[in-house]
Parts: structure tokens; C-alpha cells; sequence
């Protein structure tokens, strides 16, 4: 395996040595087994990452936008060079199926191009004529940044998050999870490539104590979190008592209604592949399927039929459609979902167990009947594989269940009625939802709704996210 600079960490533009010794296990989700060792940042690399960000703030901000927008498109650029190896790498260290990264990971590419694109156009600074006067309102950087990116799509965060940050004139500070500590090595590989002044991108893959030593630094004056509802609130808490920005991308627990007039032949599969993508690890996996009671029965027996046909397997082989969870403790935490639930009155028509055959993470697609709302298994993001089945008699009740959540990510309604679709889209409260389908469109606004966060990500509104606005009254003439 060729790691670039495989002993050192990239902070502040450059590769530089780690203030420690200490090294972290690279563990392949698929055997359970060590694939390699990379250096373990600890807190001493990110007062450095933070003292630099600091300093090429003013720097990075004062440079026209077309010589900011040359380096960050040099930046995607040589990522696009990398898609490839980034798939693969995916795979190897945190168990993402290739069938799925690759199509991911090509999403990704498109997105931080079209921010680029979308940036040449965008309203960055605007002359507004109002009754007291003309006023220039101008978009401008926040200050150094630290982006907080989850392991099942950093590169997608890269896209959404850290490449308009970086385009508004922000000095970032990048911290991936442990799962993606060679994904790290791959992306900054491609900073380095780009250029960046010193000091304007840091790109560190740490643990908890690097996470919060960030957020609550005086010096960050602005977090952009992806990740656990739990967790993100702890980031808020952090942040209050010096008022920095925060922009919040957190859980999920969706719902996909199904009506009784939906088609079967094609509402099945499609919640069968959206189970599938990354046993459940991504936030708007649709946990909770809440389907019509007069076709109850058939849907569970179709979706059963559809999970036992799926091919589980080496996350590295393109026929691989089911793979395992990118960590042991996460398996462990869907597991003790399972079991709850089932001692709550649930019952697992498929699934529950771990695969024989297999060394690593890997937990069976679970599928659970029985369930009621107001169940643990219903009311909480599990981030794996255990999705819910619960009947409701009319669609207003199952708007009302959809509803019936502390989240409001995603969701989702199949029906073969165009007006049901839309009604149902236009009352369930969530950021973004889509109508005979599971996946949104992330090329629009993405983001949440009550605790699944706030603050958009991907369209236009992204490029916004991490800026802050300024009104300049103009002289009158």
C-alpha cells in the first residue's frame, strides 16, 4: 500500500512531522484485521493546524476571488485524479461497497465542479436600491473553520462544505473520523498537489479529544458538524459562549410511507437498495417504513424476499451488495437495538444475526415487524442496518407518524398518485424528501429539519453556508 507521506501529517498547507509518536491501527472492516499504522494526531497538531489557520486568514480572505477560486480548482482537480483510489481506499478501510462508492465518490466530483462553476456566478456582492439609500450587501468569510466531516461520505463533505468554505475565503481545518484515517492521506495528498498557501488547510484524521480541543478553541470562529444528534449538540454547547457560527448536519430517522396505491413492483427494489447502501450507515437511510395495513403483509414478505437475495460480501468486489459495518462498536450498538426491541414486542422476519462465514464486522440486513412509534427502535438513530415496519390505516395518520419524530432529515412517499405524492411531500416536516424515490437531490439544498440540524449544504445556498453577510451603506450621489 502506497500511503503519500505516510509519517507525516498535513497541517497548515504542508507535510510536517507529528508532535507525537503515537500510531493508529488502519483496521479493514471486512476481516477485522490491521492493515496498517499511520501517525495518531493528538491535540499538540491541532494547536498548530489552529495557530496557522489564524494567521493565513487575512491572507486567504484578501485574495481576489479568481486567484482563491485558481488553487481551490486546482485542489478538485487533482481529487478527480484520485476518485478511483478514493473508492478503493473507501472500501478497505471502512467497509463502503465499491458498487456504492463509486457511484458516490463520482456524485462527489460533480458536486465540488459544480460549486466551482456555480462560484463564478454567484452573488457574492450585490448592490441593493432601497428607500433610505443604495447598500452593497456582501457575502464574506467567517474565519478560520473547522469542518467535521462523518466516515460514510467525507468526500461528499469535501464537496458540500469544505470546497465552498474554502472558495468564500474561510482558512479550514478539516477533521475526519478514525474510519477514514487513509482517505485523510488521499485528500491531502491532493491539497498538496494544489498549492494552498501556507497555512490556509489542515487535514487531520483524530479521535474525540482532537475533535473537541477544535470546537471549543477561541480562535475557531465558525464549525460546520456532520454527524449524531448527541454529538452535535455537545458542538452547539461549545460554541455558545463565544458566539461562534455553527452549521449543523445531523441524524436521521426516516420515514417512507407507502401508500396502498403504490406499485409494488417498483416501490420494493427501491427500498431494498436504499437498505442496502451501506447496511444503513448513512443519514437518510429510511428506517422507518410505514406502509398502507391492507398491503402490509405483502410488502413485508416482498422486502424479506428482497433482503435474503442480496449478495453479502468484500466490500472490494463490484458484486458485493451488502458489506459490513464500518466499526465493531457500531455493530455491537445495532445489535443491542435488535435485542430490545425484540424484547419490547417486536418481531425480526429477517435478519438479526451476524452472517456465518465472515471474519469481520458484518450484521445480517434486519428487518422488524410489530414495531409501534413510540418504540426505542423507532425513536432513535441506530446508523445501521435495523429498519422498521409499521402500519398505518389512513395517509394522514402516516404523515402524522412521519411526523411524530424528533428528527426531520428525509423521507419519502410511493404512490401512484401525482397529487397524493405532493400533499404528502408538502406536510411531513423534513428538509428534504422525495416522491417515489429514497435518495434526494443533494445538487438542491440539503439539510434538516428540528434536531437533524440546521444550515444548508450543496446548491446555490452552500455556497453561503459558512459566510457571513455585511451591508455597506453607499454614499449618495
Amino acid at each position: 500500500m502506497d500511503v503519500p507521506h505516510a509519517d507525516e501529517l498535513f497541517i497548515g498547507s504542508r507535510w510536517v512531522a507529528p508532535r507525537s509518536t503515537e500510531r493508529a491501527d488502519v483496521v479493514s472492516p471486512f476481516t477485522a484485521e490491521v492493515v496498517t499504522t499511520l501517525p495518531r494526531p493528538v491535540v499538540a497538531d491541532a494547536e498548530i493546524a489552529v495557530t496557522e489557520a489564524a494567521a493565513a486568514f487575512d491572507g486567504w480572505h484578501g485574495l481576489p476571488f479568481e486567484e482563491r477560486h485558481a488553487v481551490v480548482g486546482r485542489f478538485c482537480a487533482a481529487l478527480d485524479k484520485r476518485v478511483d483510489e478514493i473508492s478503493r481506499l473507501w472500501a478497505l478501510e471502512a467497509g463502503m461497497p465499491l458498487r456504492n462508492g463509486t457511484e458516490l465518490t463520482a456524485a462527489a466530483s460533480t458536486f465540488w465542479n459544480r460549486a466551482l462553476a456555480q462560484s463564478l456566478t454567484a452573488p457574492w456582492v450585490e448592490v441593493r436600491r432601497t428607500d433610505l439609500g443604495d447598500v452593497e450587501v456582501r457575502h464574506e468569510a467567517i474565519g478560520p473553520t473547522v469542518g467535521i466531516v462523518a466516515f460514510n461520505g467525507p468526500h461528499m463533505q469535501f464537496a458540500l462544505a469544505i470546497v465552498p468554505a474554502l472558495l468564500a475565503g474561510n482558512t479550514m481545518i478539516v477533521k475526519l473520523p478514525p474510519e477514514n484515517r487513509l482517505l485523510g492521506y488521499l485528500f491531502a495528498d491532493a491539497a498538496d498537489a494544489a498549492g494552498f498557501p501556507a497555512g490556509v488547510l489542515s487535514i487531520l484524521a483524530g479521535d474525540a479529544d482532537v475533535s473537541r480541543y477544535l470546537v471549543e478553541h477561541p480562535a475557531i470562529d465558525a464549525v460546520h458538524f456532520t454527524g449524531g444528534t448527541e454529538v452535535g449538540t455537545s458542538v452547539m454547547h461549545a460554541c455558545a459562549d463565544r458566539v461562534a457560527n455553527v452549521v449543523l448536519e445531523l441524524g436521521g430517522k426516516s420515514a417512507a410511507i407507502v401508500a396502498a396505491d403504490a406499485d409494488l413492483s417498483l416501490t420494493v427494489p427501491a427500498l431494498v437498495d436504499a437498505m442496502a447502501m451501506y447496511s444503513g450507515q448513512i443519514c437518510v437511510a429510511m428506517t422507518r417504513i410505514l406502509v398502507a395495513r391492507e398491503i402490509h403483509d405483502e410488502v413485508v414478505a416482498r422486502l424479506v424476499a428482497g433482503l435474503r437475495a442480496l449478495r453479502i460480501g468484500d466490500p472490494a468486489d463490484p458484486a458485493t451488495q451488502w458489506g459490513p459495518l464500518a466499526a465493531e462498536r457500531f455493530r455491537e450498538r445495532a445489535e443491542g437495538y435488535v435485542e430490545r426491541a425484540r424484547r419490547a414486542g417486536a418481531t425480526v422476519v429477517h435478519g438479526g444475526g451476524r452472517p456465518a462465514g465472515f471474519g469481520g464486522y458484518f450484521l445480517e440486513p434486519t428487518l422488524l415487524t410489530g414495531v409501534t412509534n413510540d418504540m426505542e427502535v423507532a425513536r432513535n438513530e441506530i446508523f445501521g442496518p435495523v429498519f422498521c415496519v409499521i402500519a398505518f390505516d389512513t395517509i394522514d395518520e402516516a404523515v402524522a407518524l412521519a411526523n411524530d419524530s424528533r428528527y426531520g432529515l428525509s423521507g419519502s412517499v410511493f404512490t401512484t398518485s401525482a397529487e397524493t405524492g405532493l400533499s404528502v411531500a408538502r406536510r411531513v416536516r423534513s428538509g428534504v424528501f422525495v416522491i417515489n424515490a429514497t435518495f434526494p437531490c443533494l445538487a438542491a439544498p440539503f439539510g434538516g429539519m428540528k434536531q437533524s440540524g440546521f444550515g444548508r449544504e450543496g446548491g446555490p445556498e452552500g455556497l453561503f453556508a459558512l459566510t457571513q453577510m455585511k451591508a455597506v451603506t453607499l454614499p449618495a450621489a
